[in-house]
């Protein structure tokens, strides 16, 4: 089996994989980066079936880093689109209290939007079943600046930015052993053998398995689920 080298090998060719390799690109220019991703194309798991919520960050504590990113995130993701051209739908959600024990919680979930800097409108029953009445709630709030994408399209084109680049992409390639050596890591495919300096794994809902691939106890299981989430964003071909 022939091995192939690499300066930095990234497992999992999802929008974070991607993400990810196209940053590690702006920082090592002159390094070989490979992805690897079992399936066929890229983001075929979770970046392709997702909400393709762009959230706002009404939800999280003030001044805590998931506010901080969900900020970053929300600039970054807009940005990124409009570069390239990949539609955002800024369709606003609301957030319903359906019970007289769930004001409380929005109530605070407005607060929270607020102290995030966060654009956010009450709305009282009459105004919810104006705007959505097949919603039977007592009160709302509105988030007028969450938006929906298509994540795979993005996941799809930062894959072609990558590439375009001189990044190296191996699809098919299921990772089924990863050995951490004094100055390298070796990781087995399916198909081929691959030396690096550094791996990155970025592989989701197989975090586990990439985790027992490499002979530790991950001390967790993932448990996929599916939901049914209706969109509104017409899908591009």
């Amino acid at each position: 089996m022939v091995t192939e080298t690499a300066d930095i090998l990234i497992v999992g060719g999802g929008i974070v994989g991607f993400a990810t390799a196209l940053e590690l690109q702006s920082r090592q220019p002159d390094a070989r980066i490979v992805v690897l991703e079992k399936e066929t194309g890229a983001g075929q798991h979770q970046s392709g079936h997702n909400s393709g919520v762009i959230h706002a960050g009404v939800y999280y504590p003030p001044k805590s880093m998931k506010a901080q990113f969900c900020r970053e995130g929300v600039a970054a993701t807009r940005a990124f689109c409009d570069a390239h051209n990949i539609p955002i739908d800024t369709c606003g959600k609301l957030i319903v209290a359906t019970h007289t024990d769930e004001l409380g919680r929005l109530a605070d979930l407005g607060a929270r939007a607020r102290a995030n800097g966060i654009p956010i409108e009450d709305i009282d029953a009459t105004e919810l079943r104006k705007r959505e009445p097949h919603i039977n709630g007592i009160s709302a709030l509105f988030s007028p600046t969450t938006g929906i994408v298509d994540f795979k399209r993005v996941t799809h084109v930062m894959a072609e930015l990558f590439a375009a680049r001189g990044g190296v992409i191996h699809y098919g390639h299921k990772v089924i052993k990863g050995v951490e050596l004094d100055r390298s890591v070796s990781v087995t495919t399916d198909r081929t053998q691959f030396e690096a300096n550094r791996v990155v794994t970025c592989a989701g809902l197989h975090a586990d398995r990439i985790v027992r691939a490499f002979g530790y106890a991950p001390g967790f299981r993932i448990i996929p689920f599916r939901g049914e989430v209706f969109r509104l964003l017409n899908q591009p071909d």
